[in-house]
């Protein structure tokens, strides 16, 4: 096949959004003055205070050179703190590092940075919520599950409260474009309330389609919300759009705001998809509510998205997330009863387990479901992941899994959107084919969707696989065994992967990128 045939083919896929014109185009995404100029003076403002702090600490050395020996004694206190510590493999090296080559200044930051310290007013708001709301769980099921199943569905429990539904249909969408061409649809028929969280809401095409629906459901008395993560639409939703979200009757509020304040804060992000109708239908995937999601516009090649479509009990967990994040962030007492038990149940018995994950989760969710996923595998574990950054524990199990037979793939971009993340997902992803893992890339493309497949179940949603979504983030996704589901991510991956090239782990230059992978990976938990 022709690679001209191959990018029409994926063009054909990308839904009605895409362009006709077969040819790639690379446009990035239109920056708003205004958003960049409120960058550049929160950076200022921030770089003004380092260089303030950085200039009292030199006198501060100067007028007190005990402070020297009194600092390396601490830091290696402190690095001993470290490796006691629960923290991942990666994280500990960098900490360590860090704390021996800056160990004048190292360990304040190191306990500055606690999640205990920064964030810890935080939790305990997010545990009065969750306190408050944990009768509004879903009720036990009667779903049918096989071993493999039950064995993920009891670490949901028990990890995060999260139970598991029966009574739910389920359909999967392939691309970014169908995925919301049915939100869409589906927001036009709303009677009661519509419930919208992205990471990245951006001006395009695809907003204005949301917003003229949204205004109509507004003015019509239905509520509307929407929340968005300040630094994910920082330089892609104008103050202007802003307005006339709020001038519509829309509710709308930021996540964690950007502020001109040195805070290891604003390291955490709300990166989670959620669209919740009625209380009847909710959506979750790896798609952002922007252009590029769609192929609108092309930023690096086709893009490649996924989305899941929830009608029934489970919509629930859903709507409990979006309501308790809008507590949190506006402080405002929501009234979860009536936005609750709205849902038409079906007859539909496979299980299905919607979870979230994030600091005010005690344990890395995300990262515990990928893995128990994996370990229960016995016939294939196929990942899709724009970002193949994990820990120690991710990829030699999935390299024990190919060496006993297990078919192992994953597919990852052939166009990067973040350079530096790529030469540590190739690199990371390569090291794994002398143990039979097959690499793919995605020709003239990049992958941006966040699937787990086994024999019997699949993970669809936010959370890719690396560490800032494990720790870093808040995230959200679903946990199914449904065959109907399962039969549809996996033809999108056999036709996926006859849209890849196989690596074979060679190709120039091999030993260059290895070493610059090498430092790359020091910073491993801040990509």
């Amino acid at each position: 096949m022709t690679e001209r045939k191959k990018i029409t083919k994926k063009v054909r896929r990308s839904g009605k959004y895409a362009s006709n014109d077969a040819r790639m185009v690379r446009i990035r995404t239109e920056s708003h003055g205004l958003g960049i100029f409120k960058t550049l003076i929160v950076f200022l403002a921030i770089a003004v205070q380092l260089a303030f702090l950085a200039f009292l600490y030199i006198r501060f050395l100067m007028a007190f050179r005990w402070y020297m020996i009194v600092s390396l004694a601490l830091s290696l206190i402190s690095c001993l703190h470290v490796l006691s510590s629960r923290r991942n493999g990666q994280s500990k090296a960098v900490w360590i590092l860090f704390l021996l080559v800056g160990f004048t200044v190292g360990y304040i930051i190191y306990y500055l940075s606690d999640v205990r310290v920064f964030f810890g007013r935080a939790k305990k708001r997010y545990a009065r919520i969750y306190s408050e709301t944990e009768k509004y769980k879903a009720e036990k099921s009667q779903a049918e599950c096989d071993k493999s199943t039950e064995l993920i569905s009891n670490y949901l429990e028990s990890a995060g409260g999260f139970g598991v539904c029966d009574g739910t249909d389920l359909n999967y969408f392939p691309s970014g474009a169908g995925f919301f061409d049915d939100v869409l649809d589906r927001i036009e028929q709303a009677k009661k309330f519509v419930f919208i969280e992205y990471f990245i809401i951006a001006d395009g095409v695809l907003l204005n389609r949301f917003l003229e629906a949204l205004e109509r459901k507004a003015a019509a008395g239905i509520d509307v919300r929407m929340i968005y993560d300040d630094l994910g639409s920082n330089r892609t939703l104008r103050r202007k759009t802003k307005k006339r979200i709020v001038g519509a009757g829309i509710k709308l509020t930021a996540f964690n705001r950007i502020t001109p304040r040195f805070t290891v804060a604003m390291n955490f992000r709300d990166h989670r998809k959620i669209v919740v109708v009625d209380g009847e239908t909710a959506y979750t995937g790896g798609s952002n509510l922007a252009d590029e999601y769609v192929n609108e516009k092309r930023m690096y090649g086709y893009w490649k998205d996924t989305g899941i479509r929830l009608d029934g009990k489970a919509v629930d967990a859903f709507t409990l997330m979006f309501l308790r994040q809008w507590e949190y962030i506006t402080k405002e007492k929501q009234d979860y009863e009536a936005h609750l038990r709205m849902y038409l149940p079906t007859e539909n018995r496979s299980a299905v387990v919607p979870y979230a994950d994030g600091l005010d989760y005690k344990e890395p969710i995300g990262k515990g479901v990928y893995e128990t996923m994996i370990a229960s595998a016995r016939e294939r574990i196929w990942i899709m992941t724009p970002y193949f950054v994990p820990d120690d524990t991710i990829t030699d199990m999935l390299a024990e899994k190919a060496r006993s037979g297990v078919d192992v793939r994953l597919i990852l971009p052939e166009i990067a959107d973040k350079p530096y993340v790529y030469v540590v997902s190739r690199d990371n992803a390569e090291r794994l084919i002398p143990a039979g893992v097959k690499i793919y890339t995605m020709d003239n493309s990049f992958v941006h969707s966040k699937l787990l497949l086994t024999e019997s179940n699949v993970a669809v949603g936010s959370i890719n696989m690396d560490l800032r979504s494990f720790y870093q983030q808040f995230e959200c996704a679903v946990f199914t065994n449904d065959g109907k589901v399962v039969g549809q991510v996996e033809s999108d991956f056999v036709l996926t992967f006859g849209d890849c090239t196989l690596l074979d782990g060679g190709g120039k230059y091999k030993l260059i990128k290895r070493i610059l992978a090498g430092v790359l990976r020091i910073f491993a938990p801040l990509m």
